[in-house]
């Protein structure tokens, strides 16, 4: 036998890895976009890319719901504007919602709207839908309102203007009355009169102090309400009068003044409120410079390149120790040209003392 085992054969295996083209994997840059592609951190099922809020799931798309207030827009009022209300909230979507907006499917009735006051529609929604006489409301059909319905005080009770200063008395001879005088006839003015008035009643609260906030009883003015600061006190109601210009005049463009004027009377001598009430239709008022003369020549500002609004303008004219009976003119000169307006007419209130 032979000495030398006989010993298997080792196989020894060589395993060779090819490269066989397997696909490249992706790049950091590839997975980065994939990844931030499918975020949608609310469940919404709009991807953060496009979502207004991707933590609030009640916010959706940007190309839905443009200011991203959480209406679409065919529920917003304004799509570009989060301030806005939805369009149940604003059915008109005017600004307004009801009850503060009186008619909300209509977006020319809302609350201070300009109110046409013949049309039986409540525009501004202050709950007049109509002019009324004595409502301090000029309307279409009336010629003044004083805000009463008193006849003989330049304003009659039907709101139309009364004949001033020239159906009136010339000496104390022409009073009927008991206990009436002639006063206040202009003496500068042609064709002007006195007024008869009851110089020597004491209506009760008489000299009691008042102010706007505390006005005086029947037959009594509050002398000083508007021009002193601090308040006046109670006076006889014949020292303060209403005087109207219904004129009705386009302004002129080229930077000259349209002047109209009333003639005062039947008042004391001096005066101590100066109030003016204009009626403009002037798309601009705030290019106005409007200026009233007394019946001295002495001149004060109304309206001086400002805002306006309809109401009381106390006007500051010369030194309160001068005359008041007489011939007031309004200047009004539009500074600005290209945008036209028109005065519609204008009233002064007077409240006098003897000096």
């Amino acid at each position: 036998m032979s000495h030398f085992m006989h010993r298997r054969p080792r196989i020894l295996f060589v395993l060779t890895l090819l490269h066989l083209g397997c696909p490249s994997s992706p790049t950091p840059t590839e997975i980065d976009a994939e990844q931030t592609a499918s975020i949608d951190e609310d469940g919404d099922g709009v991807p953060n890319t496009e979502d207004c809020d991707d933590r609030d799931d009640q916010l959706g798309a940007r190309d839905e719901d443009q200011d991203c207030d959480g209406l679409k827009a065919a529920q917003d009022c304004d799509d570009q504007d989060a301030q806005s209300f939805s369009r149940e909230q604003d059915g008109d979507c005017d600004g307004y919602r009801p009850p503060e907006d009186c008619d909300d499917n209509n977006a020319t009735i809302y609350p201070g709207a300009d109110e046409d006051w013949e049309d039986g529609v409540d525009q501004d929604c202050d709950g007049n839908a109509d002019s009324v006489c004595g409502d301090a409301r000029l309307g279409n059909i009336e010629t003044c309102d004083d805000g009463n319905e008193a006849n003989g005080d330049g304003c009659s009770s039907d709101c139309l203007i009364e004949a001033q200063c020239t159906e009136g008395c010339r000496t104390d001879a022409d009073c009927v009355n008991e206990g009436e005088r002639c006063i206040g006839e202009p003496g500068d003015v042609d064709g002007a009169t006195g007024q008869c008035e009851q110089t020597n009643v004491s209506p009760e609260g008489l000299e009691a102090p008042c102010s706007l906030e505390v006005p005086c009883g029947p037959g009594l003015a509050c002398l000083g309400a508007y021009a002193w600061d601090e308040g006046g006190w109670c006076v006889a109601d014949w020292l303060a009068k209403d005087f109207y210009s219904h004129d009705l005049a386009e302004l002129p463009e080229d930077g000259s003044s349209y002047s109209s004027s009333v003639v005062a009377c039947g008042l004391a001598s001096v005066p101590v409120d100066i109030v003016v009430y204009l009626h403009l239709d002037h798309p601009r008022p705030e290019d106005l410079v409007i200026e009233l003369e007394d019946p001295n020549g002495q001149v004060g500002t109304v309206l001086q390149n400002q805002a306006w609004s309809p109401g009381p303008i106390i006007a500051q004219v010369g030194s309160g120790d001068d005359q008041v009976n007489g011939r007031w003119t309004l200047r009004v000169r539009d500074t600005v040209s290209g945008v036209s307006g028109t005065l519609t007419g204008w009233s002064l209130y007077l409240l006098s003392r003897w000096d």
